[in-house]
Protein backbone atom coordinates (compact mmCIF):
# COMPACT_ATOMS: atom_id res chain seq x y z
CA UNK A 1 0.00 0.00 0.00
CA UNK A 2 1.36 3.32 -0.87
CA UNK A 3 2.49 5.24 2.19
CA UNK A 4 3.14 1.73 4.29
CA UNK A 5 6.57 1.06 5.75
CA UNK A 6 7.89 -2.10 3.99
CA UNK A 7 6.80 -5.02 6.59
CA UNK A 8 4.03 -3.51 8.16
CA UNK A 9 0.50 -4.58 8.25
CA UNK A 10 -2.67 -2.08 7.63
CA UNK A 11 -6.32 -2.01 5.86
CA UNK A 12 -6.31 -2.58 1.75
CA UNK A 13 -3.25 -4.72 2.03
CA UNK A 14 -3.04 -7.44 -0.47
CA UNK A 15 -2.09 -11.48 -0.27
CA UNK A 16 -2.13 -13.69 -3.59
CA UNK A 17 -2.16 -16.78 -1.51
CA UNK A 18 -2.60 -18.20 2.17
CA UNK A 19 0.99 -18.76 2.10
CA UNK A 20 2.04 -15.51 1.25
CA UNK A 21 -0.21 -14.25 4.39
CA UNK A 22 1.50 -16.87 6.33
CA UNK A 23 4.83 -15.82 5.96
CA UNK A 24 4.09 -12.93 6.51
CA UNK A 25 2.07 -12.73 9.60
CA UNK A 26 4.64 -14.87 11.31
CA UNK A 27 7.19 -12.15 10.59
CA UNK A 28 5.08 -9.58 11.92
CA UNK A 29 4.07 -11.07 14.72
CA UNK A 30 7.57 -12.05 15.35
CA UNK A 31 9.05 -8.93 15.09
CA UNK A 32 6.31 -7.03 17.18
CA UNK A 33 6.07 -9.76 19.60
CA UNK A 34 2.47 -10.21 19.58
CA UNK A 35 -0.05 -13.15 19.69
CA UNK A 36 -3.14 -14.23 17.93
CA UNK A 37 -5.85 -16.80 17.51
CA UNK A 38 -8.59 -16.94 14.59
CA UNK A 39 -11.83 -16.51 16.18
CA UNK A 40 -13.80 -17.21 13.09
CA UNK A 41 -13.42 -18.61 9.54
CA UNK A 42 -15.30 -19.93 6.52
CA UNK A 43 -13.61 -21.86 3.48
CA UNK A 44 -13.30 -20.44 -0.16
CA UNK A 45 -15.03 -23.85 -0.53
CA UNK A 46 -16.48 -26.73 1.34
CA UNK A 47 -13.70 -29.66 1.61
CA UNK A 48 -16.08 -31.45 0.70
CA UNK A 49 -17.01 -30.50 -2.84
CA UNK A 50 -14.69 -29.68 -6.25
CA UNK A 51 -14.30 -25.76 -6.48
CA UNK A 52 -16.14 -24.22 -8.94
CA UNK A 53 -14.84 -23.52 -12.72
CA UNK A 54 -14.18 -19.81 -11.59
CA UNK A 55 -11.65 -21.09 -8.82
CA UNK A 56 -9.58 -23.61 -10.56
CA UNK A 57 -6.67 -23.23 -8.56
CA UNK A 58 -7.21 -20.66 -6.47
CA UNK A 59 -9.25 -23.01 -3.90
CA UNK A 60 -5.81 -23.98 -2.84
CA UNK A 61 -4.05 -21.02 -2.78
CA UNK A 62 -6.63 -18.96 -1.43
CA UNK A 63 -8.56 -21.01 0.83
CA UNK A 64 -10.82 -18.91 2.98
CA UNK A 65 -13.46 -16.58 2.37
CA UNK A 66 -13.09 -14.86 5.31
CA UNK A 67 -10.62 -14.99 8.09
CA UNK A 68 -10.89 -13.51 11.79
CA UNK A 69 -7.89 -12.31 14.26
CA UNK A 70 -8.26 -11.54 17.74
CA UNK A 71 -5.52 -11.80 20.44
CA UNK A 72 -4.74 -14.64 21.95
CA UNK A 73 -5.50 -12.74 25.39
CA UNK A 74 -8.91 -11.71 24.39
CA UNK A 75 -11.49 -12.69 26.93
CA UNK A 76 -9.04 -14.53 28.92
CA UNK A 77 -8.25 -13.87 33.10
CA UNK A 78 -4.91 -12.77 34.52
CA UNK A 79 -3.17 -15.75 36.04
CA UNK A 80 -6.05 -18.15 34.27
CA UNK A 81 -3.60 -21.72 33.25
CA UNK A 82 -4.92 -22.49 29.52
CA UNK A 83 -3.84 -25.72 28.09
CA UNK A 84 -4.14 -24.03 24.72
CA UNK A 85 -0.77 -22.03 24.07
CA UNK A 86 0.17 -20.20 21.22
CA UNK A 87 -1.46 -18.55 17.91
CA UNK A 88 -2.30 -21.98 16.87
CA UNK A 89 -5.64 -22.68 18.13
CA UNK A 90 -7.86 -22.00 14.21
CA UNK A 91 -11.51 -22.27 15.96
CA UNK A 92 -12.15 -20.75 19.06
CA UNK A 93 -13.11 -22.97 21.45
CA UNK A 94 -15.67 -22.50 24.57
CA UNK A 95 -14.14 -21.58 27.81
CA UNK A 96 -13.70 -24.16 30.01
CA UNK A 97 -14.71 -24.81 33.78
CA UNK A 98 -12.63 -22.32 36.57
CA UNK A 99 -11.86 -23.38 39.52
CA UNK A 100 -11.03 -19.80 40.71
CA UNK A 101 -13.58 -17.25 40.49
CA UNK A 102 -13.55 -14.40 37.48
CA UNK A 103 -14.06 -11.79 40.16
CA UNK A 104 -10.39 -12.99 41.50
CA UNK A 105 -9.16 -12.27 38.12
CA UNK A 106 -8.36 -9.60 35.97
CA UNK A 107 -10.03 -9.76 32.46
CA UNK A 108 -8.48 -8.83 29.47
CA UNK A 109 -10.66 -7.64 26.69
CA UNK A 110 -8.04 -6.79 23.88
CA UNK A 111 -9.34 -5.04 21.09
CA UNK A 112 -6.79 -6.27 18.80
CA UNK A 113 -8.07 -7.98 15.77
CA UNK A 114 -7.16 -8.55 11.99
CA UNK A 115 -9.77 -9.48 9.81
CA UNK A 116 -9.02 -11.15 5.87
CA UNK A 117 -11.80 -11.11 3.24
CA UNK A 118 -11.88 -12.56 -0.39
CA UNK A 119 -11.29 -9.84 -2.78
CA UNK A 120 -13.80 -8.59 -5.21
CA UNK A 121 -11.91 -10.02 -8.24
CA UNK A 122 -11.37 -12.96 -5.87
CA UNK A 123 -7.94 -13.65 -6.67
CA UNK A 124 -6.69 -12.36 -3.99
CA UNK A 125 -6.72 -12.02 -0.24
CA UNK A 126 -7.21 -8.43 1.58
CA UNK A 127 -7.05 -6.73 5.11
CA UNK A 128 -10.49 -5.61 5.95
CA UNK A 129 -9.78 -4.32 9.46
CA UNK A 130 -6.80 -4.04 11.34
CA UNK A 131 -7.13 -3.00 14.94
CA UNK A 132 -3.53 -3.68 15.44
CA UNK A 133 -2.83 -2.14 19.78
CA UNK A 134 -2.99 -4.04 22.05
CA UNK A 135 -4.30 -2.93 25.87
CA UNK A 136 -1.70 -5.07 27.89
CA UNK A 137 2.20 -6.00 28.25
CA UNK A 138 3.37 -9.43 26.90
CA UNK A 139 6.49 -11.12 28.57
CA UNK A 140 9.16 -11.71 26.37
CA UNK A 141 9.38 -15.04 27.45
CA UNK A 142 5.28 -16.29 27.42
CA UNK A 143 5.70 -15.08 23.43
CA UNK A 144 9.14 -17.43 23.22
CA UNK A 145 7.18 -20.44 24.72
CA UNK A 146 3.66 -19.54 22.76
CA UNK A 147 4.87 -18.57 19.22
CA UNK A 148 5.79 -20.98 16.91
CA UNK A 149 6.18 -20.48 12.86
CA UNK A 150 4.23 -21.99 10.57
CA UNK A 151 1.40 -22.65 12.63
CA UNK A 152 -1.33 -20.69 9.90
CA UNK A 153 -0.51 -23.38 7.70
CA UNK A 154 -1.58 -26.16 10.11
CA UNK A 155 -4.10 -28.37 10.11
CA UNK A 156 -7.29 -25.63 10.77
CA UNK A 157 -9.63 -28.11 11.70
CA UNK A 158 -7.63 -29.96 15.07
CA UNK A 159 -7.62 -28.13 18.48
CA UNK A 160 -4.27 -28.56 20.38
CA UNK A 161 -5.96 -30.25 23.11
CA UNK A 162 -6.90 -33.14 20.76
CA UNK A 163 -3.29 -32.85 18.85
CA UNK A 164 -1.73 -32.73 22.30
CA UNK A 165 -3.65 -36.11 23.07
CA UNK A 166 -2.84 -38.11 20.00
CA UNK A 167 0.59 -37.08 19.43
CA UNK A 168 3.26 -40.32 19.44
CA UNK A 169 0.25 -41.96 20.38
CA UNK A 170 -0.70 -45.52 18.28
CA UNK A 171 -4.28 -44.33 16.36
CA UNK A 172 -6.74 -47.07 16.28
CA UNK A 173 -10.41 -46.48 13.97
CA UNK A 174 -12.44 -44.86 16.57
CA UNK A 175 -9.73 -42.15 17.21
CA UNK A 176 -9.15 -41.78 13.74
CA UNK A 177 -13.58 -41.49 13.70
CA UNK A 178 -12.75 -38.45 16.26
CA UNK A 179 -10.47 -36.72 14.29
CA UNK A 180 -12.56 -37.07 11.15
CA UNK A 181 -15.43 -35.15 12.81
CA UNK A 182 -13.32 -32.26 14.11
CA UNK A 183 -11.46 -31.81 10.62
CA UNK A 184 -14.79 -32.12 8.99
CA UNK A 185 -15.13 -29.16 6.34
CA UNK A 186 -12.26 -27.28 7.62
CA UNK A 187 -9.13 -28.95 5.94
CA UNK A 188 -9.75 -30.86 3.22
CA UNK A 189 -5.95 -32.47 3.03
CA UNK A 190 -6.04 -33.71 6.56
CA UNK A 191 -9.76 -34.98 5.91
CA UNK A 192 -8.32 -36.90 2.76
CA UNK A 193 -5.16 -38.01 5.18
CA UNK A 194 -8.15 -39.53 7.78
CA UNK A 195 -10.35 -41.04 5.46
CA UNK A 196 -7.10 -42.62 3.84
CA UNK A 197 -6.21 -44.22 7.33
CA UNK A 198 -9.71 -45.24 7.81
CA UNK A 199 -9.63 -47.36 4.91
CA UNK A 200 -5.82 -48.82 6.42
CA UNK A 201 -7.50 -49.74 9.37
CA UNK A 202 -10.94 -50.97 8.37
CA UNK A 203 -8.42 -53.59 6.24
CA UNK A 204 -5.70 -54.02 8.27
CA UNK A 205 -6.93 -53.35 12.03
CA UNK A 206 -3.51 -54.11 12.89
CA UNK A 207 -1.69 -51.30 11.29
CA UNK A 208 0.45 -48.75 13.52
CA UNK A 209 0.09 -45.43 13.05
CA UNK A 210 1.24 -42.38 14.83
CA UNK A 211 0.09 -38.82 13.78
CA UNK A 212 2.77 -36.14 15.48
CA UNK A 213 2.07 -32.26 15.87
CA UNK A 214 4.27 -29.92 17.38
CA UNK A 215 3.36 -29.59 21.08
CA UNK A 216 0.52 -27.01 21.60
CA UNK A 217 0.10 -26.65 17.76
CA UNK A 218 -1.80 -27.93 15.91
CA UNK A 219 0.92 -28.93 13.18
CA UNK A 220 1.50 -32.04 11.68
CA UNK A 221 5.14 -33.39 11.97
CA UNK A 222 5.48 -37.00 11.25
CA UNK A 223 3.36 -39.70 10.26
CA UNK A 224 4.96 -42.78 11.39
CA UNK A 225 3.26 -46.29 9.55
CA UNK A 226 3.83 -49.97 9.90
CA UNK A 227 1.38 -52.34 8.56
CA UNK A 228 0.89 -55.97 9.65
CA UNK A 229 2.53 -57.30 6.99
CA UNK A 230 5.61 -55.29 7.65
CA UNK A 231 5.32 -55.59 10.76
CA UNK A 232 5.33 -59.41 10.40
CA UNK A 233 8.60 -59.09 7.82
CA UNK A 234 10.21 -57.34 11.03
CA UNK A 235 9.79 -59.83 13.48
CA UNK A 236 10.73 -62.87 10.70
CA UNK A 237 13.97 -60.88 9.40
CA UNK A 238 15.64 -58.56 12.47
CA UNK A 239 18.95 -59.07 11.87
CA UNK A 240 19.82 -56.59 10.04
CA UNK A 241 18.03 -52.94 9.36
CA UNK A 242 18.40 -50.05 7.21
CA UNK A 243 17.45 -46.44 7.41
CA UNK A 244 17.56 -43.75 5.88
CA UNK A 245 16.06 -40.65 4.01
CA UNK A 246 13.95 -41.94 0.60
CA UNK A 247 12.75 -38.56 -0.66
CA UNK A 248 11.98 -35.29 -0.74
CA UNK A 249 8.77 -34.73 -0.89
CA UNK A 250 6.25 -31.85 -1.56
CA UNK A 251 4.92 -29.50 1.35
CA UNK A 252 8.42 -29.36 2.88
CA UNK A 253 8.44 -33.48 3.76
CA UNK A 254 10.67 -36.02 3.73
CA UNK A 255 9.91 -40.01 3.38
CA UNK A 256 12.09 -42.04 5.81
CA UNK A 257 12.13 -45.43 5.28
CA UNK A 258 12.83 -48.57 7.41
CA UNK A 259 14.16 -51.89 5.68
CA UNK A 260 15.00 -55.33 6.53
CA UNK A 261 17.19 -57.95 4.91
CA UNK A 262 14.61 -61.18 4.09
CA UNK A 263 15.87 -64.64 3.29
CA UNK A 264 16.64 -63.91 0.07
CA UNK A 265 18.80 -61.04 0.36
CA UNK A 266 16.48 -58.56 -0.64
CA UNK A 267 15.97 -55.32 1.26
CA UNK A 268 11.78 -54.78 2.63
CA UNK A 269 10.02 -52.24 3.66
CA UNK A 270 9.11 -52.64 7.42
CA UNK A 271 8.17 -49.18 8.29
CA UNK A 272 7.62 -45.61 6.73
CA UNK A 273 7.76 -41.69 8.50
CA UNK A 274 6.87 -38.67 6.80
CA UNK A 275 8.06 -35.79 8.27
CA UNK A 276 8.79 -32.17 8.05
CA UNK A 277 12.54 -31.61 6.83
CA UNK A 278 14.72 -30.92 10.38
CA UNK A 279 12.17 -32.69 12.74
CA UNK A 280 14.79 -33.19 15.69
CA UNK A 281 15.57 -36.71 17.21
CA UNK A 282 13.74 -38.33 14.34
CA UNK A 283 16.05 -41.22 14.10
CA UNK A 284 15.16 -42.10 17.55
CA UNK A 285 11.26 -41.72 17.11
CA UNK A 286 11.06 -44.13 14.09
CA UNK A 287 13.51 -47.03 15.93
CA UNK A 288 11.41 -46.21 18.59
CA UNK A 289 8.27 -46.06 17.07
CA UNK A 290 8.93 -49.85 15.24
CA UNK A 291 10.01 -51.52 18.36
CA UNK A 292 6.87 -50.37 19.84
CA UNK A 293 5.23 -51.91 16.82
CA UNK A 294 7.62 -55.06 16.77
CA UNK A 295 8.42 -55.56 20.63
CA UNK A 296 9.84 -58.87 19.83
CA UNK A 297 12.57 -57.39 17.70
CA UNK A 298 14.12 -55.71 20.21
CA UNK A 299 16.57 -58.45 22.14
CA UNK A 300 17.41 -59.47 17.83
CA UNK A 301 18.44 -56.81 15.69
CA UNK A 302 21.89 -57.64 15.06
CA UNK A 303 22.94 -54.18 12.79
CA UNK A 304 21.22 -50.91 12.02
CA UNK A 305 22.76 -49.32 9.42
CA UNK A 306 21.73 -45.70 9.02
CA UNK A 307 22.20 -42.47 6.45
CA UNK A 308 25.33 -40.57 7.19
CA UNK A 309 22.94 -37.65 7.29
CA UNK A 310 20.74 -38.91 10.32
CA UNK A 311 22.08 -37.47 13.91
CA UNK A 312 21.37 -39.40 17.00
CA UNK A 313 23.10 -42.96 16.80
CA UNK A 314 24.39 -42.43 19.80
CA UNK A 315 21.07 -42.61 21.73
CA UNK A 316 20.51 -45.68 20.18
CA UNK A 317 21.64 -48.41 22.83
CA UNK A 318 18.37 -48.26 24.80
CA UNK A 319 16.43 -48.86 22.06
CA UNK A 320 17.98 -51.51 20.46
CA UNK A 321 20.26 -52.96 23.41
CA UNK A 322 22.33 -55.76 21.33
CA UNK A 323 22.67 -54.00 17.87
CA UNK A 324 25.92 -52.75 16.20
CA UNK A 325 24.92 -49.17 15.27
CA UNK A 326 26.68 -48.20 12.60
CA UNK A 327 26.47 -44.85 9.36
CA UNK A 328 26.61 -46.11 5.86
CA UNK A 329 30.30 -46.00 4.81
CA UNK A 330 29.45 -44.73 1.03
CA UNK A 331 27.44 -41.44 2.29
CA UNK A 332 30.34 -40.84 4.85
CA UNK A 333 33.07 -41.12 2.29
CA UNK A 334 30.38 -39.05 -0.40
CA UNK A 335 29.47 -36.31 2.70
CA UNK A 336 33.64 -35.71 3.06
CA UNK A 337 34.25 -36.11 -0.73
CA UNK A 338 31.80 -32.70 -0.47
CA UNK A 339 33.71 -30.79 2.39
CA UNK A 340 37.34 -31.80 1.09
CA UNK A 341 35.69 -30.10 -2.95
CA UNK A 342 34.62 -27.39 -0.88
CA UNK A 343 37.47 -26.63 1.51
CA UNK A 344 40.64 -27.85 -0.81
CA UNK A 345 39.28 -27.47 -4.54
CA UNK A 346 41.21 -29.42 -7.18
CA UNK A 347 43.86 -30.51 -5.26
CA UNK A 348 41.08 -32.84 -3.32
CA UNK A 349 41.66 -35.87 -5.25
CA UNK A 350 44.85 -37.20 -3.19
CA UNK A 351 42.69 -36.45 0.09
CA UNK A 352 39.48 -38.32 -1.17
CA UNK A 353 41.67 -41.02 -1.87
CA UNK A 354 43.33 -40.76 1.54
CA UNK A 355 39.96 -40.95 2.94
CA UNK A 356 38.87 -43.76 1.22
CA UNK A 357 42.07 -46.01 2.52
CA UNK A 358 41.42 -44.64 6.26
CA UNK A 359 37.76 -45.67 5.96
CA UNK A 360 38.17 -49.01 4.86
CA UNK A 361 40.98 -49.97 6.91
CA UNK A 362 41.52 -53.17 8.42
CA UNK A 363 42.56 -52.50 12.05
CA UNK A 364 43.01 -49.72 14.45
CA UNK A 365 46.45 -49.81 13.80
CA UNK A 366 46.36 -49.43 10.27
CA UNK A 367 43.35 -46.30 10.52
CA UNK A 368 45.53 -44.75 13.08
CA UNK A 369 48.56 -44.50 10.24
CA UNK A 370 46.27 -43.24 8.02
CA UNK A 371 45.04 -40.68 10.65
CA UNK A 372 48.66 -39.14 10.85
CA UNK A 373 49.42 -38.61 7.27
CA UNK A 374 45.68 -37.02 7.13
CA UNK A 375 46.73 -34.52 9.98
CA UNK A 376 50.40 -33.77 7.95
CA UNK A 377 48.95 -33.23 4.62
CA UNK A 378 45.14 -31.83 5.36
CA UNK A 379 44.44 -28.35 4.93
CA UNK A 380 43.51 -26.96 9.28
CA UNK A 381 39.85 -26.24 8.22
CA UNK A 382 39.41 -29.80 6.85
CA UNK A 383 40.98 -31.61 9.21
CA UNK A 384 38.96 -29.28 12.26
CA UNK A 385 35.95 -30.55 10.50
CA UNK A 386 36.53 -34.10 10.21
CA UNK A 387 38.42 -34.50 13.44
CA UNK A 388 35.37 -32.98 15.35
CA UNK A 389 32.48 -34.46 13.07
CA UNK A 390 33.75 -38.04 12.09
CA UNK A 391 36.82 -39.13 14.21
CA UNK A 392 34.75 -39.30 17.63
CA UNK A 393 32.52 -41.80 15.78
CA UNK A 394 34.97 -43.92 13.95
CA UNK A 395 33.48 -47.23 15.29
CA UNK A 396 30.18 -46.64 13.63
CA UNK A 397 31.70 -46.28 10.10
CA UNK A 398 35.34 -47.58 9.42
CA UNK A 399 35.74 -50.90 7.96
CA UNK A 400 37.62 -52.55 11.04
CA UNK A 401 34.94 -51.92 13.37
CA UNK A 402 32.09 -52.40 11.19
CA UNK A 403 29.30 -55.42 11.68
CA UNK A 404 30.46 -58.47 9.93
CA UNK A 405 27.65 -61.21 8.69
CA UNK A 406 28.94 -63.98 7.92
CA UNK A 407 31.97 -62.83 6.70
CA UNK A 408 30.09 -60.23 4.84
CA UNK A 409 30.45 -56.44 6.05
CA UNK A 410 26.76 -55.91 7.01
CA UNK A 411 26.73 -52.45 5.88
CA UNK A 412 27.42 -53.43 2.38
CA UNK A 413 23.42 -54.25 0.86
CA UNK A 414 22.60 -50.49 2.48
CA UNK A 415 23.25 -48.99 -1.35
CA UNK A 416 21.79 -51.55 -3.00
CA UNK A 417 18.52 -51.86 -0.81
CA UNK A 418 17.76 -48.55 -0.80
CA UNK A 419 18.25 -48.13 -4.66
CA UNK A 420 15.96 -50.74 -5.73
CA UNK A 421 13.48 -49.19 -3.07
CA UNK A 422 13.79 -45.77 -4.81
CA UNK A 423 13.04 -47.30 -7.64
CA UNK A 424 9.82 -48.86 -6.63
CA UNK A 425 9.00 -45.01 -5.28
CA UNK A 426 9.47 -43.39 -8.51
CA UNK A 427 5.78 -44.45 -9.64
CA UNK A 428 4.69 -43.26 -6.21
CA UNK A 429 5.68 -39.94 -6.30
CA UNK A 430 4.92 -39.03 -9.59
CA UNK A 431 1.32 -39.42 -8.93
CA UNK A 432 -0.09 -37.67 -6.13
CA UNK A 433 2.11 -35.40 -4.08
CA UNK A 434 -0.52 -35.00 -1.34
CA UNK A 435 0.27 -37.27 2.26
CA UNK A 436 -3.14 -38.42 1.59
CA UNK A 437 -1.84 -39.55 -1.89
CA UNK A 438 1.49 -40.65 -0.61
CA UNK A 439 -0.24 -42.56 2.09
CA UNK A 440 -2.11 -44.48 -0.63
CA UNK A 441 1.06 -45.14 -2.62
CA UNK A 442 3.28 -46.07 0.14
CA UNK A 443 0.49 -48.45 0.91
CA UNK A 444 -0.15 -50.28 -2.56
CA UNK A 445 3.57 -51.03 -2.58
CA UNK A 446 3.20 -53.29 -0.07
CA UNK A 447 0.25 -55.09 -1.66
CA UNK A 448 0.91 -58.96 -2.96
CA UNK A 449 0.70 -57.52 -6.66
CA UNK A 450 3.37 -55.31 -6.17
CA UNK A 451 5.81 -57.80 -4.51
CA UNK A 452 5.24 -60.43 -6.97
CA UNK A 453 6.22 -58.23 -10.24
CA UNK A 454 9.33 -58.04 -8.17
CA UNK A 455 10.12 -61.86 -7.74
CA UNK A 456 13.42 -62.77 -8.69
CA UNK A 457 12.01 -66.24 -11.09
CA UNK A 458 14.73 -66.66 -13.21
CA UNK A 459 17.72 -66.31 -10.80
CA UNK A 460 15.66 -68.88 -8.73
CA UNK A 461 15.04 -71.33 -11.36
CA UNK A 462 18.47 -71.44 -11.98
CA UNK A 463 19.48 -72.00 -8.65
CA UNK A 464 16.98 -74.91 -8.69
CA UNK A 465 18.95 -76.40 -12.43
CA UNK A 466 22.26 -76.40 -10.70
CA UNK A 467 20.48 -78.73 -7.95
CA UNK A 468 17.93 -80.34 -9.07
CA UNK A 469 17.27 -83.03 -12.06
CA UNK A 470 16.41 -81.08 -14.95
CA UNK A 471 12.61 -82.18 -15.52
CA UNK A 472 12.27 -81.38 -12.03
CA UNK A 473 14.29 -77.96 -11.88
CA UNK A 474 11.84 -77.29 -15.39
CA UNK A 475 8.83 -77.53 -13.34
CA UNK A 476 9.78 -75.66 -10.67
CA UNK A 477 11.23 -73.44 -13.28
CA UNK A 478 7.25 -72.97 -15.06
CA UNK A 479 5.79 -72.72 -11.32
CA UNK A 480 7.69 -69.46 -10.62
CA UNK A 481 6.86 -67.73 -13.79
CA UNK A 482 3.39 -68.05 -12.97
CA UNK A 483 3.22 -67.16 -9.59
CA UNK A 484 5.35 -64.17 -10.88
CA UNK A 485 2.60 -63.51 -13.23
CA UNK A 486 0.09 -63.41 -11.02
CA UNK A 487 -1.58 -66.21 -10.53
CA UNK A 488 -2.42 -65.84 -7.26
CA UNK A 489 -5.08 -63.17 -6.39
CA UNK A 490 -4.72 -62.47 -2.35
CA UNK A 491 -3.21 -63.54 0.41
CA UNK A 492 -3.92 -63.70 4.26
CA UNK A 493 -2.16 -65.32 7.30
CA UNK A 494 -4.16 -68.62 8.88
CA UNK A 495 -4.51 -69.00 12.06
CA UNK A 496 -1.97 -71.40 12.18
CA UNK A 497 1.33 -69.72 11.36
CA UNK A 498 0.76 -70.34 7.72
CA UNK A 499 -1.56 -68.41 4.95
CA UNK A 500 -4.43 -69.17 2.79
CA UNK A 501 -4.18 -68.01 -1.24
CA UNK A 502 -7.19 -67.09 -3.50
CA UNK A 503 -6.98 -67.62 -7.00
CA UNK A 504 -6.75 -65.01 -9.47
CA UNK A 505 -9.44 -64.51 -12.03
CA UNK A 506 -8.90 -67.82 -13.55
CA UNK A 507 -9.01 -69.76 -10.17
CA UNK A 508 -12.93 -69.25 -10.19
CA UNK A 509 -12.50 -68.66 -5.79
CA UNK A 510 -10.60 -71.66 -5.27
CA UNK A 511 -8.45 -71.04 -2.07
CA UNK A 512 -5.70 -72.79 -1.15
CA UNK A 513 -3.79 -73.19 2.33
CA UNK A 514 -0.13 -73.25 2.88
CA UNK A 515 1.38 -74.83 6.16
CA UNK A 516 2.76 -73.36 8.95
CA UNK A 517 6.64 -74.52 7.82
CA UNK A 518 5.55 -72.85 4.19
CA UNK A 519 6.70 -76.07 2.28
CA UNK A 520 3.42 -77.79 1.78
CA UNK A 521 0.05 -76.97 -0.22
CA UNK A 522 -3.45 -78.01 -0.83
CA UNK A 523 -3.31 -78.09 -4.34
CA UNK A 524 -3.53 -80.49 -6.65
CA UNK A 525 -0.18 -79.85 -8.06
CA UNK A 526 1.67 -80.01 -4.70
CA UNK A 527 -0.19 -83.33 -3.47
CA UNK A 528 0.35 -84.74 -6.92
CA UNK A 529 3.87 -84.40 -6.81
CA UNK A 530 5.69 -82.57 -3.72
CA UNK A 531 7.13 -80.29 -5.57
CA UNK A 532 6.97 -76.48 -4.69
CA UNK A 533 4.27 -74.86 -6.60
CA UNK A 534 3.44 -71.27 -7.28
CA UNK A 535 1.65 -71.28 -3.90
CA UNK A 536 4.47 -72.29 -2.06
CA UNK A 537 7.01 -69.56 -4.17
CA UNK A 538 4.05 -66.83 -3.61
CA UNK A 539 3.72 -67.16 0.36
CA UNK A 540 7.63 -67.79 0.94
CA UNK A 541 8.30 -64.52 -1.27
CA UNK A 542 6.10 -62.47 1.06
CA UNK A 543 6.94 -63.76 4.61
CA UNK A 544 10.59 -63.11 3.43
CA UNK A 545 11.72 -66.57 3.12
CA UNK A 546 13.97 -68.73 1.23
CA UNK A 547 12.49 -69.14 -2.36
CA UNK A 548 15.43 -71.16 -3.18
CA UNK A 549 15.21 -74.65 -0.69
CA UNK A 550 16.66 -77.64 -0.78
CA UNK A 551 14.56 -79.44 1.53
CA UNK A 552 11.32 -78.86 -0.75
CA UNK A 553 13.04 -81.25 -3.11
CA UNK A 554 10.89 -84.47 -3.08
CA UNK A 555 12.57 -87.62 -1.76
CA UNK A 556 13.35 -89.78 -5.04
CA UNK A 557 14.51 -86.35 -6.51
CA UNK A 558 17.72 -86.46 -6.01
CA UNK A 559 19.10 -87.78 -9.43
Amino acid sequence: MPGMAMGELGLGQEFRSWRQFSSFFDDWCERHKVLFIIASLKPLVSPCQDPPSFLPNLAKTLRFRFVRFICKHSGTYVGQSKNIQGFALYVAEPPRPRTVPDTQREKIDCPAKLTLRLGPRRDRLVVTEATLEHNHQLAPLEFTRCFRRRQLEACLGLPIRITNSVSKRFLALDLVWNLEEYSRDKDKGMCELLSQLDALFRADPGAKVKLVFQEDAAVLNSIFLATSHMQALACACPHLLFLDQAACLPGNFELYSVLCQDANGRGREVAYCLSQAGTPNLLVFIVASLVQSVPEIKARVECLTVGAALPGLDALQELLPHARAQVCRTQVLEVLGRRAQELVGPGQRQLVNLLHNLAHAASSKVYNQYLRTLKDTAPLEFLRYFLEAWHPHRDAWVACWAYCHSGVEGQGPFVDHFGSHRQKLLPVLATDPSLAGLVRGLLELESLAAELRTLPAEEVAQKYQQAWPAEAAALVAEELALARHGAVGAIRPAGDGGFILEGSGGGQGATFAIGPDLASCSCSIFTASHRPCRHLFVARLWAGRALFDASLMPLGDDG
